[in-house]
This record gives C-alpha cells, sequence and structure tokens, in this order.
C-alpha cells in the first residue's frame, strides 16, 4: 500500500508548485512529427492487477503494442513504448522516458481491480485535489514503488525536484483533459465501456512528465465479463482503436496549430475558476444539476462541455470557492488555474 506520507510529499509539491506559477507559454515540439509515448503499465516481477487468472502487465503491453501498431500508420506520427517486452520499469523512469525522447503526449495504460461488480473504463489526469475514491486508485498504483531497488533514494529525489516539474505539468493540464476526454469519449463509444469519467487524482508516473499525459484505467480484471473481454484480441483491438482514434484527433486539432489553445496573450492575467464537471450536453445557468452554485461559465473545446464556477485572482478565493463546491456535492470539483 502506498503510505500515506508519501501522498503528502507530493501534494505538497504540487500545492506548491500552484502558488508559484508564474504562467509560461505552452510548448510544443517543434518537430514535424508528433510524438507519442505509451506506457504499458506494470511489467516484469511487477504483475499489476491479476484476476481470474489475467495479468495486468501482459494486457496492458498487449494494447499497447495495438496503439504503436495503428499509430504508426499515421505518416506524421513517431510512437515508442516504455517497454516492448515483458520487463519491470520504474515509475519514476517511466516519466523521465517521454522526457528524453521529446514527447508531445504520454499515455500509460492501465488495468484496474475492485470488487467483481465494478466495471468501465477511466481516465486521469494529474490533479491538485481529489476525491478519496482517487486516492483508492493512485494508491494501488503507486504502491509498486516499494517493489523497485533503491526506491528510498530515488523517490526522495523525486520530491526534492517536484516544485518545477509541477509547474511545467500545471502548464499542461489543460491540454491533459482534452486529450483525456477525447480518450474516455472513444472508450464509451467505440469500445463499449461503462463511463466511469475524466478524473485527478496524483499517479507518481504522469507526476514528473513535461508534457500532456493521461493514465487510462481501460477496465476492471475483478469482473470476469470485462477481464475476459480485455483478455481477448477482439477487446484489446477495440481499446486500441479507441485510444488511437483519440491521439490522432487529438494531434489533428491542437499540434497542428503548432501553438497551444490557451496560450496566454500578452495582456492576460492568470485567474482561477472551479471546474464541475464536463459533459457532452449543453445545460444552463440555472440547471438543477449547479445546485444554485452562481455564476456558471461554460468552455467548449472539441464538443465538450466544461463546466466552471466562480472567477477570482485570488488562489486563496478560489480555495473557498472549491470548499462551496464540495459542500454542494462536486466531490471531484478541482481547481482550474486560466489565462
Amino acid at each position: 500500500m502506498f503510505h500515506i506520507s508519501m501522498i503528502r510529499l507530493l501534494l505538497r509539491g504540487l500545492v506548491i508548485a500552484s502558488l508559484f506559477y508564474l504562467g509560461f507559454p505552452s510548448i510544443y515540439a517543434q518537430s514535424d512529427n508528433f510524438k507519442v509515448v505509451i506506457d504499458p503499465g506494470h511489467g516484469g516481477k511487477d504483475p499489476g492487477n491479476v484476476h481470474n487468472g489475467y495479468y495486468e502487465k501482459t494486457i496492458t503491453l498487449a494494447i499497447s503494442k495495438k496503439v504503436a501498431a495503428l499509430l504508426n500508420k499515421e505518416p506524421d506520427v513517431d510512437v515508442s513504448l516504455t517497454r516492448d517486452r515483458d520487463v519491470a520499469v520504474d515509475l519514476y523512469a517511466r516519466g523521465q522516458i517521454a522526457n528524453k525522447r521529446g514527447a508531445d503526449v504520454f499515455v500509460s495504460i492501465h488495468c484496474d481491480a475492485h470488487d467483481s461488480n465494478a466495471h468501465g473504463a477511466g481516465t486521469f489526469v494529474l490533479g491538485l485535489h481529489r476525491a478519496d475514491k482517487n486516492i483508492e486508485v493512485a494508491k494501488r498504483e503507486n504502491a509498486v514503488i516499494y517493489r523497485e531497488e533503491g526506491y528510498t533514494e530515488n523517490y526522495a529525489k523525486f520530491n526534492s525536484d517536484a516544485i518545477g516539474v509541477s509547474v511545467i505539468q500545471e502548464e499542461n493540464l489543460n491540454q491533459s483533459i482534452q486529450l483525456a476526454y477525447k480518450v474516455q469519449n472513444g472508450l464509451v463509444k467505440r469500445a463499449g465501456r461503462r463511463d466511469r469519467q475524466v478524473k485527478q487524482a496524483g499517479f507518481v508516473v504522469l507526476y514528473g512528465t513535461v508534457m500532456p499525459s493521461i493514465l487510462i484505467e481501460v477496465g476492471f480484471l475483478s469482473n470476469s465479463n470485462e477481464g475476459a473481454f480485455l483478455n481477448s484480441n477482439t477487446g484489446q483491438q477495440k481499446v486500441a482503436e479507441a485510444i488511437a482514434a483519440a491521439l490522432i484527433d487529438y494531434k489533428n486539432e491542437f499540434f497542428m496549430n503548432s501553438i497551444a489553445f490557451d496560450q496566454p496573450k500578452a495582456d492576460s492575467t492568470t485567474y482561477y475558476r472551479i471546474q464541475l464537471a464536463a459533459s457532452d450536453r449543453r445545460l444552463s445557468e440555472n440547471d438543477p444539476f449547479f445546485k444554485g452554485l452562481k455564476p456558471i461559465y461554460l468552455d467548449e473545446v472539441s464538443a465538450v462541455m466544461r463546466y466552471f464556477y466562480g472567477r477570482t485572482s485570488s488562489f486563496q478565493t478560489a480555495q473557498e470557492l472549491l470548499k462551496q463546491a464540495h459542500n454542494k456535492g462536486f466531490k471531484d470539483a478541482f481547481i482550474a488555474e486560466m489565462n
């Protein structure tokens, strides 16, 4: 189990980073090709979740290879894997691989486990604020660090370097969210998975990346039907096609423009809003869904409606607005930094 002290250290670095965020412009790689690094979760001595005879490390590698094969058909996409066989790769090293390769996006693929009734796919981005249920998912994935040789030294250094990395990661949060929604939409509509939505959690594997990054839980091995689907060639192909199509869509919409969609203007100032939810449905400010919270702002990108509550230039005030949202039942709400 991932120790609470480690989670607190990670959170501390993230919070400090948000306070010292300076509004650096978003950076896209200036090469001709769109660089994707796919990270098959677990591997080697770390099997990941094992249920009903299904091994997470085997399924994630199979899906990742299928995603890579599909992306390799695109002439303007360069794709690589953090592992291409059954070997262990330390969590901190996975993000470093993506950084060294100059990746434009990083996608970590995993399988979840809970009770036998749980099913569906969810997509995660790194976040400052997260619900307890999301922490539990992160704990399961992060626990592997205690099996790694030299984890004390590796992750002590990791935490001491966290502030600088978090500044860059926070700047990429909007792009990460857009990619996450595209992938999640594909998993639901193309692969037929139950929608467990886009969420935020403190995954170590995402923490050190300096590009838009997501972690996908493609389904539950603890569910016999879903485990069988994910272990089948047909199921893996459907999931891979959904992920690959989302990456291509993201590339065409954002990367080809070579300008980040949230590039701040010269006279812009930083402000904060509380993201409550995202949906493909357009809601009015007076919709009962918002439980009386006002003002509500709508940000529509690629047919995804993101709903925000409030606006303030004060981080302290934003924290108060976040508490109000949580008290209204929006437990997954989080502070979004805008320009």
